[in-house]
C-alpha cells in the first residue's frame, strides 16, 4: 500500500479544530491501514515527526429518510500527533 493510498482525507470538525492546538490532527484512513504505515505515510508526505497514532473505526449510522431507512458508510479514523515544534501546514 502506498502513502497516497493510505491517507484519505482530513477530517474538519469543532473538536479535532482543537486539538490542532495540542498537535494532533485527525484524518480518515485506508480500512486496511495500520499504526505504522499512517506513521509513515504522515512522515514521508508532510515532512513532520509523528510521535504515535491512535486509531478508531468508526460504525456507520442507520439513518431514515421519508420511510426509507439506509446506512452511512462505515470508515477508520486516526488521530495523529506530532512531535514538539511540528505541525502541518493548511492543506
Amino acid at each position: 500500500m502506498d502513502k497516497w493510498s493510505i491517507l484519505k482525507e482530513r477530517v474538519i470538525s469543532e473538536k479535532a479544530f482543537f486539538e490542532q492546538e495540542k498537535g494532533k490532527y485527525v484524518f480518515k484512513v485506508d480500512k486496511n491501514a495500520n499504526k505504522p504505515e499512517i506513521k509513515k505515510a504522515v512522515e514521508e508526505l508532510f515532512g513532520v515527526k509523528v510521535e504515535k497514532v491512535n486509531i478508531i473505526n468508526v460504525k456507520g449510522k442507520t439513518k431514515v429518510f421519508r420511510g426509507i431507512k439506509g446506512k452511512r458508510p462505515s470508515y477508520k479514523k486516526a488521530i495523529v500527533t506530532l512531535k514538539e515544534g511540528y505541525t502541518l501546514k493548511e492543506l
